[in-house]
């Protein structure tokens, strides 16, 4: 999925809104704080309270520009990333692109048809958030 969006901030805004929700996860998850230039290539466990669990790493992280992550699950290999460029007078164009990756071929294809049937109301569900995000 891919989805193109122009901002009404400066690319600094909205990517201080992802970097202070992935240090909030971590701390979350794993009770440590690291630096914000420490963040490319951190990885740690995820738990969710139904006991699903995953592996998190940062694969990207440039301030201001480049959020990145890998989400790997028994199930699926999950990659996102998000970009940013700036605009004129403090606006900003967000890239945010996401894949799903199935382990297995009947993983795929529930994929594929949850992709196909939720697709618009996630697309639209993820334009909300980022506009939200914007405005705090």
């Amino acid at each position: 999925m891919k989805i193109i969006m122009n901002l009404p901030v400066a690319p600094n805004v909205f990517f201080n809104q992802l970097q202070q929700s992935a240090l909030a996860d971590i701390r979350q998850h794993t009770g440590r704080e690291p630096l914000p230039k420490s963040l490319r290539g951190f990885s740690y466990a995820k738990n969710w309270p139904n006991g699903r669990t995953a592996r998190l790493t940062i694969t990207e992280f440039e301030p201001n520009s480049v959020y990145a992550y890998e989400l790997a699950t028994p199930r699926d290999d999950f990659k996102v990333r998000y970009q940013l460029t700036p605009l004129e007078s403090g606006k900003s164009r967000l890239v945010y692109e996401e894949s799903i990756v199935a382990k297995n071929t009947r993983g795929a294809a529930n994929n594929r048809a949850s992709g196909f049937l939720l697709g618009w109301f996630r697309k639209r569900r993820f334009k909300k958030m980022a506009r939200q995000m914007c405005t705090t």
